[in-house]
């Protein structure tokens, strides 16, 4: 059984890479296609919501009339971006089971108010607003 230490820093690891992830790209997108940080802001924004959106139906409980659920990212193996995870710093030269991990869902759901955090820092933090 892994340590909740190692649980917790695998949890973070992957929450604020896919959610710098995914408001980077987001960022980069928006700039380009919309021309100002406004433009760019708005996509982090939909972004995040789309991650709200799709974290908050994968963690919900399965119903009891159904065998499975309807929207979930949760699988019986790692991506190859989850191993590549594992390399660096706080996880390196440590294994953690890949059923022992805490579930994509949550993790998602996590980076998605990671990327509503950027959002809200671009806005109020930096003053970019229309």
């Amino acid at each position: 059984m892994a340590s909740k230490r190692l649980l917790l820093a695998e949890f973070v690891v992957w929450v604020v890479a896919v959610g710098g992830a995914a408001s980077a790209g987001a960022l980069v997108v928006g700039y380009v296609v919309g021309g100002s940080l406004v433009a760019a802001k708005y996509a982090v924004f939909l972004v995040g919501v789309a991650l709200f959106g799709i974290g908050s139906l994968g963690i919900q409980p399965t119903p009891s009339y159904k065998e499975r659920k309807r929207v979930t990212l949760e699988s019986d193996r790692q991506s190859g971006f989850e191993a590549r995870l594992q390399r660096i710093p706080p996880l390196r030269g440590e294994w953690i089971p890949f059923d022992q991990r805490i579930g994509r869902n949550v993790k998602i759901f996590a980076a998605s108010l990671v990327v509503l955090g950027v959002s809200l820092v671009m806005e109020f933090g930096f003053g970019v607003r229309p």
